[in-house]
Formats: structure tokens, sequence, C-alpha cells
């Protein structure tokens, strides 16, 4: 079978449904007092295609399950009706920012830009956790925005937020899956969208991963998925290949560029 098609996210899922008890939301996990001991979180990074995010999370509610989608604020993601409807199917919206990224790196420019966003969201839907956007291309860190603490206490205390993935969550024990580039490796294609975890988590293939997945070999798991990259479609599987190949091909040459 087809890895990053919807048969294959199905089985993911189904594996994920069987093992875990408790399957979260990141706003539902920042407010518990007392994390499980076992767990799963089910992120999505909505970069483009938000339709495709939709259709995603549909399958999700007629599964019986809630995840969390992260929205750019660009005119080809920021889709209120999309929004909406994914809010009602019980999924959290959070805001994918990348402000310092598109004010050159100028910070108060930056926080200007992302908390005229945000409000855009909250406009449409309530917004309570964040995650910056990695811009492999780009040569500003997002995260960087709340490195000063005043900054940090704004975020928090001013604008409610509960708070940021890369910051605000302890990863070491654990298991972080991403299919960025298209594969199952942590770090292979990954250039900025990184955490530190003790937990080996990269897979060959697929059929690893599903074993993995089925036979609960980790307790705690964040599974981090971009809705743009599934379909059953066998012209935009294709297509979304032919680019995750492209672009992973334009990383390893930026990288070494930059080393």
């Amino acid at each position: 079978m087809r890895d990053f098609t919807f048969r294959a996210y199905n089985k993911y899922i189904d594996a994920i449904i069987d093992t875990y008890k408790h399957i979260l939301r990141f706003d539902e996990y920042f407010n518990l007092n007392s994390k499980p001991d076992h767990y799963a979180i089910i992120r999505h990074d909505v970069d483009r295609m938000p339709y495709r995010a939709l259709n995603m999370a549909r399958f999700e509610n007629e599964k019986g399950i809630k995840s969390t989608y992260y929205f750019r604020a660009k005119f080809h993601t920021f889709k209120p009706y999309i929004i909406k409807e994914i809010y009602g199917l019980g999924h959290e919206i959070g805001y994918h920012y990348e402000s310092l990224s598109d004010m050159g790196g100028g910070m108060s420019k930056a926080l200007e830009d992302f908390e005229g966003n945000l409000n855009k969201f909250r406009e449409i839907v309530p917004v309570r956790t964040i995650s910056m956007h990695g811009r492999p291309f780009n040569n500003f860190d997002n995260r960087e925005m709340w490195i000063d603490e005043e900054n940090k206490n704004y975020l928090i205390n001013k604008l409610g937020i509960l708070g940021e993935l890369y910051l605000d969550i302890n990863y070491s024990n654990i298991a972080y899956i991403n299919d960025t580039g298209r594969n199952w490796h942590s770090t292979r294609s990954n250039l900025r969208d990184k955490i530190n975890s003790t937990v080996n988590a990269d897979f060959e293939n697929g059929k690893d991963l599903y074993d993995a997945l089925r036979t609960g070999k980790f307790d705690k798991l964040v599974f981090q998925i971009h809705p743009e990259r599934w379909s059953e479609n066998k012209l935009q599987w294709y297509s979304q290949w032919l680019n995750d190949g492209l672009v992973n091909i334009a990383k390893n040459m930026y990288n070494k560029l930059g080393q």
C-alpha cells in the first residue's frame, strides 16, 4: 500500500486509537495540571492546501478523535469557512506564525504583525496555542520572538497564549514523529522544526511506523502531519511526491551553502 494516502493514514489513526486511551489536543495538554503517563497528540501544520486539512478533519471527526490544526495567516491558507468548520468538528485551531521571517527580523514589527494576525484568527475561533512555521529558506528563526522575557510574558499574560509548542513542552521522553520531507526520519529533511528527545522515533518506511504504533512502542507520542501531503487521488499524490522531492533537494543545497 502506498504511504501518504488516506488509506495509510486510516491505518495509523486506527493504531493510535487502539493503543492510546488519551488522545489530546494541545490546549487540553497545556491545561492539565497532571499529565497522563500514556497519551498521544495529533498535530497538523496547514502550510498550504487548506481544503485537504478540512478533509482530514472530517475524517478524524468520523473516527471520534480530536486533533490540533495550526494555520498560517497567509491568503492561500487563511480561509475562515474552512477554519470555522474544522473548529466546529471539535478540533483545536492554532496559529502557525512566521512574523519574524515576514518582517525581515524586525522585532517590534514582528510583534505587531503577530498580534494582528492572532486577532484575525480570534475573530473566527478561539486560539490558545501557537507553533512557529520553520521557513527553511529564511534566515530567521521565529521562536526568537519569545527569547526576550518581556515578550514571553506579554504572549502569555496579555495575549492569553497557553504555550508555544517548541518552547513550552519538554520532549525529552516523548516520541516525536513527523512527515516532513515525505519520510519518517525526524531530521533527514527537517532544517528547523526540531525538538530534543531521547526517544528514537525514526522509521525507514510506513510499515515500521505502523508496527510501532500498533504495538504501543511509545508511552507518549506527538504525531505531526501536514495534510497537503496526503491524498488518495493519484494525480495529486504524484504531484506532491514530485514537489516534496524537489524541495528536499533545495533544502540540502541550502543547508550545504550555510555550513
